[in-house]
């Protein structure tokens, strides 16, 4: 498995466990909002515990605009930069 599959990966095993209406999977065309229950206040939790559990630096709360989908995220997890960097924006 390649690094990007293997964070995507993870990106997706986070949001199944954070998602506030209890799904079991999630596909990259999966809606946060309408098919997952995440509000602002969750997408901004989900982004500091996929920092925290994948190794990345701070990401900015911008990234976030026009996320909707969890492929979104599995993007910026796969184009962040490695750890021990300065916070950056992605997009």
């Amino acid at each position: 498995m390649n690094p990007d599959s293997e964070s995507a990966a993870a990106v997706r095993e986070l949001i199944v466990e954070m998602s506030p209406l209890g799904v079991t999977e999630v596909m990259p065309e999966t809606t946060l909002v309408e098919e997952l229950g995440f509000d602002s206040l969750g997408l901004v939790e989900l982004l500091i515990v996929i920092e925290d559990r994948l190794d990345l630096p701070p990401l900015e709360e911008q990234v976030l605009i026009g996320v909707e989908r969890v492929g979104d995220l599995e993007r910026i997890a796969s184009e962040a930069p490695g750890p021990g960097t300065t916070p950056v924006r992605i997009g």
